[in-house]
């Protein structure tokens, strides 16, 4: 009986022990898998009281709304240069605050959009607590290179009527005035109050046509011809310069030009040729005596016709495209005065800028 409690002993010792180890793995293995569960559990995180985090931006696409916002401004997008959280914008010209205002003010109803303007040229913006500033740039456009020309209308003092429509063309013509024609001091002192440069057109023989009065002829002397000139000057005194009337023959007189051209540069002007000669030696004496000086490129209105005469305008425009200005003589025919209302205000649109005859003589870009 002995043997027998001791073996069932025995066997209920190995049996609880067995149980007890049973137990025991299973608890180890429970632990390890909750204690796995919790490593991998994000943890929650805490909040201060009264404070609401925010989890995912409450604006989505910052730099497209905010480029929405500058299309409706009406900005180019390559006028658009964006770093970071800045913005530069280029201008023409200053922005008007209340556009700016007026394109930015739907962002205002926004949650999470705060909207600034330390200064008329800067815009912040405050999206999703990250502030953006954008900057208004004014760049100055590059100026545009203009061609200049002088367009000289001769013979004028004949008549009061065609000289106030010619003065009102909007363009700096510059007016050549006959010494003895029946409005002579009066078509001058208009212009002049007009604020429009004014020449002596004085008269010289040419091919046989008549000069009309005050004209200096191949036998003049060269100081009789120093005597028309003074006389002549004292009917236009506002002239700032000299060109000559016909003149196709007393301009090949190197005795004559130099008499003319000494009065003419002690009274501080300047002389055009009018070229109605290529055996001219104005050229020559001129820049001899060093006197300020040009010579007529085109002659207008050859012809009385308005194709023909805006043809010649274009060869102005060619030529002081090619040689960066050009001079152009041209009459008060009632022709020539419609082509130049008409035409002279588009020049600027071809890139030509109409300029006094002086500032072309003088160098004055």
């Amino acid at each position: 009986m002995t043997r027998k409690r001791r073996k069932r002993s025995t066997n209920t010792i190995l049996i609880t022990a067995v149980i007890s180890a049973l137990i025991a793995a299973i608890l180890i293995v429970t632990g390890i898998i909750l204690l796995t569960e919790k490593a991998h559990k994000p943890r929650e995180k805490e909040e201060a009281p009264g404070r609401v985090t925010i989890t995912k931006p409450l604006v989505e696409g910052e730099e497209l709304l905010i480029k929405g916002c500058l299309f409706d401004l009406g900005i180019p997008k390559d006028h658009v240069r964006i770093k970071g959280r800045t913005v530069e914008v280029s201008l023409s010209k200053a922005p008007v605050p209340s556009s700016i205002e007026e394109a930015f003010a739907a962002m205002n109803e926004v949650k999470g959009v705060e909207i600034r303007t330390p200064e008329p040229s800067r815009l912040t913006l405050i999206i999703n607590e990250k502030e953006w500033n954008i900057y208004f740039r004014v760049s100055k456009a590059p100026e545009r290179k203009m061609e200049k020309v002088a367009i000289i209308i001769d013979d004028m003092g004949q008549d009061m009527d065609v000289t106030r429509r010619l003065c009102a063309i909007d363009a700096n013509l510059t007016f050549s005035v006959l010494p003895y024609e029946t409005h002579t001091e009066q078509v001058a002192l208009y212009l002049h109050k007009q604020g429009k440069e004014v020449l002596l057109h004085l008269p010289m023989e040419g091919n046989g046509k008549n000069p009309g009065l005050g004209a200096i002829y191949h036998d003049t002397n060269p100081e009789e011809a120093r005597k028309i000139l003074k006389e002549s000057l004292e009917k236009v005194p506002m002239a700032d310069g000299v060109n000559n009337h016909m003149g196709s023959v007393v301009t090949q007189n190197e005795a004559i030009m130099k008499a003319l051209f000494a009065d003419i540069k002690d009274h501080g002007l300047f002389f055009i040729d009018s070229l109605t000669t290529g055996k001219s030696i104005c050229a020559s004496v001129a820049t001899e005596m060093n006197l300020p000086f040009q010579v007529r490129d085109v002659f207008l209105d050859n012809e009385q016709s308005y194709p023909y005469i805006a043809r010649q305008l274009d060869e102005l425009v060619t030529i002081a495209r090619r040689h960066g200005q050009a001079i152009a003589i041209c009459h008060p025919h009632p022709v020539t005065v419609e082509v130049l209302v008409h035409e002279v205000p588009r020049l600027n649109e071809k890139g030509i800028e109409v300029v006094r005859a002086s500032r072309l003589i003088h160098g004055r870009f």
